[in-house]
This record gives structure tokens, sequence and C-alpha cells, in this order.
């Protein structure tokens, strides 16, 4: 079973490695419309494994390999064509497909069909490849070939007919002048500033795959029971799909209000206070179980309380972040890094969670995710960069990524 969870987040991983070769020289829209055919071919796979391990392992590491993908692209093309007054909230809005997906797969679940709930969820990519087909691509990505005539067909796609693109186009042309006429080897990344925006990507997706999360789902059956409220198991993921539906549309609605930073700050802020909260009921259990029956309450509260705020910030500012601040020549190796990163992390935690919680109990795997969240906590306060109502230009003078000149060729 480990293995079977573990392939995906381990294709989602590899299929990074390649993505830097491809973004660049077929655009952002096109690498996702490439995507779509490996995706079904993963699902059809999957439909047709039965009991047999081999083609439904084949099947999860391509629909990870692809979802991996998906997870670099898509932030970058909703920031690359948003306002820069809603960037926030477009880039919250794929955290909130995510899990608007799961809730999803939870209810085909219900099906009692592994089949049938596979078919369904195949669906997905499908009914993107033909929304996605009429839809243009980034103007960025235009920009940078130098088709600037394809770059103000698709703004005015995206703004209409009567809006003055031109300031939007001149921002763009000046973020991406000279830059994408210059060669990217190791040393570009190597320049201070570039190295301060990949080290903050990297740590806030530290802060994401190591904060719990998925410790937090893996026990929810459990904490339900804590509780004595014995629902089905599908409904429990259900109902927990919901919280986390409801916190990413929460979060969409306060972004670009409060702020990345403080949003994030929060998060994982209240993240820690629940992690801390289980552990003491778990040390309970062990050492004085009447009192912990007294509280019975606490690890659900803790649990629903930990989603929301995990929706909240660190679930989806890290993708939507990533889309924000990197140099555009470097942004499609240095997103795929960060996002190989990720992948990786969630890899290693579904293949060493069991065996965690075997030796150290509980008590032992929950205290180290609140002392990773407390950590990020700091991290997010000293060195987040506030991208708020900002445009790209702006974020790179901010960090000192503007100035730079990469090597020439």
């Amino acid at each position: 079973m480990n293995l079977v969870a573990s392939v995906f987040p381990l294709g989602a991983a590899l299929g990074t490695i390649v993505l830097p070769f491809l973004i660049d020289k077929h655009g952002r829209k096109w690498t996702m419309m490439y995507l779509v055919p490996p995706f079904l071919a993963g699902w059809i796979f999957i439909i047709a494994s039965g009991m047999m391990i081999a083609p439904l392992l084949i099947g999860r590491l391509l629909t990870g390999a692809c979802g991996g993908m998906f997870c670099v692209v898509a932030p970058m093309y909703s920031a690359e064509i948003a306002e820069k007054e809603i960037r926030g909230t477009l880039g919250v809005f794929f955290q909130l497909f995510i899990v608007i997906g799961i809730l999803y797969a939870f209810c085909c679940g219900y099906t009692r069909s592994i089949m049938t709930t596979s078919i369904l969820c195949s669906l997905g990519p499908l009914l993107f490849g033909c929304i996605m087909f009429f839809i243009p691509e980034s103007p960025l990505h235009y920009l940078a070939v130098d088709n600037e005539e394809a770059a103000k067909k698709a703004m005015r796609f995206f703004r209409g007919p009567d809006y003055d693109i031109d300031p939007e186009l001149h921002a763009f042309k000046e973020q991406v002048q000279q830059r994408y006429k210059e060669k990217v080897t190791l040393k570009s990344f190597l320049n201070k500033p570039v190295m301060k925006v990949m080290m903050l990507a990297y740590g806030l997706m530290i802060s994401q795959q190591l904060s719990g999360i998925n410790a937090i789902i893996f026990y929810a059956e459990t904490l339900f029971k804590q509780t004595g409220v014995d629902l089905d198991s599908m409904l429990q993921m259900v109902i927990f799909a919901v919280f986390q539906v409801f916190a990413c549309v929460a979060s969409a609605l306060l972004i670009d209000q409060v702020g990345r930073k403080i949003l994030m700050a929060v998060s994982v802020g209240t993240m820690c206070v629940c992690l801390v909260c289980l552990v003491i009921f778990f040390v309970l259990k062990n050492t004085d179980p009447s009192k912990a029956d007294s509280i019975f309450w606490l690890p659900l509260a803790s649990a629903c309380t930990y989603i929301v705020a995990f929706c909240l910030g660190a679930g989806p500012i890290p993708w939507l972040y990533m889309g924000e601040i990197f140099p555009p020549k470097l942004k499609s190796v240095a997103s795929s890094s960060a996002v190989f990163l990720n992948w990786l992390l969630a890899f290693m935690v579904t293949v060493s969670f069991s065996s965690v919680v075997d030796a150290i109990g509980n008590a032992g795997i929950f205290s180290i995710f609140a002392v990773i969240c407390g950590l990020s906590t700091v991290f997010v306060m000293v060195f987040m960069i506030e991208t708020k109502g900002k445009t790209f230009a702006d974020i790179q003078r901010q960090s000192g990524t503007f100035t730079i000149r990469l090597p020439s060729p």
C-alpha cells in the first residue's frame, strides 16, 4: 500500500525534471495541452489494472508526473494573465480547484467501485483540454518570443476590448527585455538576489509539505473516533474536503486584501498551535486516559481548525508565490526545482510516515510537525517579501533580481 501511495508523488517529482525544456519552447498553454494525452493514458492504465499491480503503478506514475508538471505551469500561467490587483485571488484558485477535485474524488468513491471512480476522475483532464484549447497563450510568453501582436490579442481577450492594455504590455516588455536573449547557466542561479528568492521558494515548499498536512489526513478517521463520532470513513473524508473548499474560498477573498505574508504567517502559526494541542491530547492519552477522555473534543476541533488554517495560507500561497517572484528567464527552471523539492518531500513523508509513527509514537510525530510550523512562522515573518498589488517588475526590484544580468552566450 505504501508503494502504491508513494508512486504518485515520485512521478510528480520526476515530471518536473523534464518540464523546463518544454515551458519556454512551447509556452505555458501548449505545455499543459501536451500533458492531457499522457494524463488520460495514466487513467486508462489505472482503469484497466483490475487486481494487477504493474499497470496500477504505471498509471499512478503517469498521472503523478502530469500532476506535478501542472503544479509548475498552472500557477505560472495564472500569475501571468492576472491583473496585479487580483493576482493573489486568481492564484489561490489553483489550490481551490485541487481541493474541489479532492472533494469530487471522495464523492465519486460512493460508487464503491474503483473502476467507476477512476472513469469519473479521468473526465477532469479531458474537460480541461476541451476548455483550454480556446484560451490564449500567456501574453508574457508571446512577448518573450517577439510576437507582440499575439500578445496584444491575448491581452485583449483577458481584459476586454475597451480596456487600456498599453500600461500592462509596457510592464511586461520591461520585464522581458534582453533577459530572454541571455543564456541560462548554473552561474545564473548563483547571484545573491536569485539565491535569496530560490531559498524563499524552497522554504515555503518545505513549510507546506513538512507541516503535517498528510498526517492530519491519515489520522482523520482516528480523530473522529476519539470524539465518539463513529461516521462512515468516506463521509469523514468528504467532511474534511468540504472544510478545505470553504477555507480556500476564504483565502481567495482575503489574500489581495490582507497580503501573502500576513496570511501565510497566521496560517502556519495557527497550525503550530493546533499540532501542540494534538500532542497534549496524545500525551494525556498515554499518561492520564481519564483526563484525555474529558477533552475528547480537542483532537477533532484541532484537526478541523488545522485544515482551515492550512487552506488559508500554507496550501495555496507557496504555489501562487512561486509564479510571482522568479525572474522571467529563470522562471521555468526555478519553479520546476521548487516543485521537485515539494513532491520529493511528499514522497519521503508518504514512504516513511508509518515507520516513524511506530518508532516515536503519535505525540512524537506531531511534535516534529509543530516545531517545523513554529520555525516556518519565524521564517515567513523575517524573510518573506510581500507581493500584494505589485507588478512583476516591482517585485523583482524589491528582491534585487531586476538589475542582474545573466552570463553572455
